[in-house]
């Protein structure tokens, strides 16, 4: 093969970031879990994707339903380029009979478990494919406990409950945010107060979270009372319930902000309100090498959002 020919064929050569970025959209299903999965932004996830495409001559993924679905040709050589990733982890990450076999028991409230990890375990397991997962979902009561019974080995909050038999090790931090529809009056607004919330039909949640206290006396204190029109269980449901019109609701953006979705916008609620999620662990006993090591990944894969703060 003479040079010319070479570096035609050095031009058609996907590069790693790229076959990078086709892996966490296929196993992510969606540009913000890529882009988590990565540590890089939707854009740049967006732009790679364009390339690889004019590099193959090829369409590998076609927006359907507002998401992009994997072309024939992209499953194609997303299958093909498996054994690139497999042969990079043998040579990463040498065997270490230790950790072969060894599980990581997790809990997580249910907007976490849904809408952050899937992403991060996938990476997580592409890296220590010999570590075995077991995520359960509960609230935070149950994280608590199951983590102070020794049930489980880590968990993940974002409100500090007092506990004896548990620490937290926090890793990122916000504060309330104002979720509201696009085409709210109050969008066009860069920040709300709680005095531009009254009378506004508002989504609050139940009162077993600590933050619904905190924003009750923020409304007492601003002379209003908000028109509550449902009761949310869940910020995630709380967030549904704004992109279906049924108000506007003050919640911790994290990690929902990573969605991206055109009909919402998150303004910032001039009042303090933090939020400090956190790994939960047991007092009883350090978290074992397993555990430290996905909690270290974590730490340290988290993408930005551009609405809170990573601690790596």
């Amino acid at each position: 093969m003479n040079m010319r020919n070479l570096d035609a064929a050095k031009e058609k050569r996907p590069t790693l970031r790229e076959l990078e970025v086709l892996h966490a959209m296929i196993e992510g299903r969606k540009t913000t879990s890529a882009a988590s999965m990565l540590g890089i932004s939707q854009p740049a996830i967006s732009r790679t994707l364009q390339q690889l495409e004019a590099r193959l001559g090829k369409i590998l993924f076609r927006r359907e339903g507002g998401r992009l679905q994997p072309t024939p040709d992209g499953v194609e050589f997303y299958q093909r380029s498996q054994s690139i990733f497999q042969a990079l982890e043998r040579l990463g990450n040498p065997p270490d009979e230790t950790l072969q076999g060894q599980m990581v028991r997790f809990i997580a409230p249910p907007t976490m478990a849904h809408r952050f990890l899937p992403g991060l375990i996938a990476a997580f397991h592409r890296v220590e494919p010999g570590i075995r997962m077991q995520i359960e979902v509960g609230i935070t009561a149950d994280v608590i406990a199951k983590i102070a019974d020794g049930n489980f080995d880590v968990g993940i909050t974002d409100a500090q409950l007092h506990h004896p038999s548990v620490v937290f090790e926090p890793f990122r931090r916000s504060n309330a945010h104002v979720i509201l529809p696009a085409d709210h009056a109050l969008a066009s607004r860069p920040i709300l107060s709680a005095v531009d919330l009254d009378d506004q039909p508002f989504i609050a949640l139940t009162r077993r979270f600590s933050v619904r206290s905190a924003l009750d006396r923020i409304f007492l204190d601003s002379g209003i009372t908000p028109r509550i029109v449902v009761e949310a269980a869940t910020s995630a449901i709380a967030y549904e319930l704004v992109r279906a019109g049924v108000g506007i609701t003050l919640i911790n953006p994290f990690p929902l902000a990573f969605r991206g979705d055109s009909d919402v916008v998150i303004r910032p609620f001039s009042h303090t309100v933090p939020f400090e999620t956190s790994f939960v662990l047991s007092t009883a006993a350090p978290p074992t090498r397993a555990a430290r090591l996905f909690m270290d990944f974590v730490r340290r894969s988290q993408a930005d959002d551009g609405y809170s703060t990573p601690l790596r």
